[in-house]
């Protein structure tokens, strides 16, 4: 005889009582793969419940597969799988299919290069220098909040459906002007709106590289593209960055050896190193890229960010040829969770980047370009840059005159003018970085190893320092601990 207890005061159903004692003596080995149940009158008597509670008790455990039963048969209990534990296999073969070795093949290396994907946690004894990200803190979010309302009054259900493949057409237009303002002649047509800058470079390595393939990047470079490089299957040629930008005799000898897929560049504030390039360099690079038929992707990213001197227009401006594929975004300047960035380029270039968009993703967020469309023709994102340029002018004031004040001599950093980003050069052999940057932040300082921004380990030590996320005595406390640290190397 089968004995099951029920709780009367319990607020779970009798029904489902005795479906889960049944399941757990399975578990338990007290009921076996071929045993006899009660039939429902019997079990009822016993469990002092009606019979239908006990044929639905039975249904509900047959239909997870727990029970056998037949018309005019014995329900008997069913030899099932054991399913699996909460979570299931986690190790390296300890499944039927090796997960890791798999994905391998393509995210080989991404997670260690990753950033955190929020601010990280609040801790007022920690200086973050790591984060490259705009300040939460100077965000308008009252005012993207409105953008966000009234679109939703004025557009309806339009900003909610999908957009075209290629972007908001309003935004596209929006975007054109703002281009136009730095000298780029390009129309909505030569518009790509994207899900962010990352999401552009991906669109753009798609259409034009393929495994094998080669492509030209500063050393160093912007830390994420090189995951996106491993992704593709492309192979990138470093060429060093001086001071005054990428060494164009040592690209004139790269491309004489034969044109790469395409040439990746940061003329504006050059993450990580913060440089910006002249109006000569600028159109060196382009004869040298027209020369031999190599498309330039540019990517502004900064390049709203200028706060001493002149401006110096993109590449971009300059192309007669459509050479150049310009990537930009909201969300370095702006919120960097509404990731809304874009591509200009040849119209035809931009309908087959929307073409892949579509396999991709269908669109980028309609209601995200909607909203930033609107902030920006309101005037919100003027007024935002001016309120900024202010703020992050006085930052990295702030941090030139630390490193000034407190960096050992044999240190070497860069001086931007404008951008969110300085480049340290260490004297110690790129093998000690790990344990330099530990130091640091025993110290209470996050910084970013430099040694992530390089496809091949440079020779010396590097760090890059942000302002993005720091305020003025946040900074010179920051450099007071950096050099007392570097000091004691």
């Amino acid at each position: 005889m089968l004995l099951i207890e029920l709780d009367p005061e319990s607020q779970v159903p009798a029904y489902l009582q005795i479906r889960d004692r049944i399941v757990a003596m399975v578990h338990d080995g007290v009921l076996r793969p071929g045993d006899r149940l009660p039939p429902t009158r019997e079990m009822a008597l016993t469990a002092g419940v009606h019979r239908s509670t006990v044929v639905r008790a039975y249904e509900e455990t047959r239909a997870l597969g727990y029970l056998d039963s037949r018309p005019g048969s014995y329900t008997t209990v069913r030899r099932r799988a054991r399913p699996p534990e909460f979570g299931g296999p986690t190790g390296r073969g300890s499944g039927l299919i090796e997960w890791s070795a798999r994905a391998d093949r393509s995210t080989g290396g991404i997670a260690k290069r990753r950033r955190p994907a929020t601010r990280p946690q609040a801790d007022d004894s920690v200086i973050d220098f790591d984060r490259l990200a705009a300040d939460p803190d100077l965000a308008p979010a009252d005012e993207l909040r409105r953008s966000v309302s009234k679109t939703m009054i004025d557009c309806g259900a339009d900003a909610l459906d999908y957009a075209d493949p290629a972007g908001w057409r309003p935004l596209r237009e929006t975007v054109s002007r703002r281009l136009r303002a730095h000298g780029v002649a390009v129309g909505a047509d030569e518009i790509l709106i994207t899900n962010g800058a990352q999401q552009a470079l991906d669109l753009v390595l798609r259409l034009l590289t393929g495994v094998g393939d080669r492509v030209v990047v500063e050393a160093p470079t912007y830390g994420m593209f090189h995951p996106l490089l491993r992704l593709h299957g492309v192979e990138p040629i470093e060429i060093e960055m001086k001071p005054g930008g990428m060494d164009l005799d040592a690209l004139e000898r790269v491309l004489s050896d034969g044109a790469p897929s395409l040439l990746y560049t940061m003329p504006n504030f050059h993450n990580p190193t913060g440089v910006t390039t002249e109006q000569a360099h600028r159109e060196r690079l382009l004869q040298l890229c027209e020369s031999h038929r190599v498309p330039i992707v540019e990517d502004g990213f900064e390049e709203e960010m200028k706060y001493f001197g002149r401006a110096v227009l993109p590449i971009k401006s300059m192309d007669s040829n459509g050479l150049v594929l310009y990537v930009g975004s909201f969300s370095k300047v702006v919120f960097p969770g509404l990731r809304v960035g874009w591509i200009a380029a040849p119209a035809e270039v931009i309908a087959r980047l929307a073409d892949l968009q579509h396999v991709s993703c269908l669109a980028a967020n309609t209601l995200a370009q909607a909203a930033a469309d609107r902030f920006s023709r309101r005037g919100g994102f003027a007024v935002y840059l001016r309120r900024i340029h202010r703020v992050y002018r006085r930052r990295m004031q702030t941090m030139l005159g630390g490193l000034d004040r407190s960096l050992p001599n044999d240190v070497r950093w860069s001086k931007p003018v404008g951008g969110y980003t300085v480049w340290l050069t260490l004297p110690r052999p790129v093998e000690a970085e790990p344990g330099i940057c530990d130091e640091i932040r025993k110290a209470g300082v996050r910084v970013s190893p430099g040694s992530g921004y390089f496809a091949v380990p440079p020779a010396l030590s590097h760090i890059r320092l942000s302002i993005a996320c720091v305020d003025e005595d946040q900074i010179e406390e920051g450099c007071r601990r950096l050099g007392a640290t570097l000091s004691d190397e």
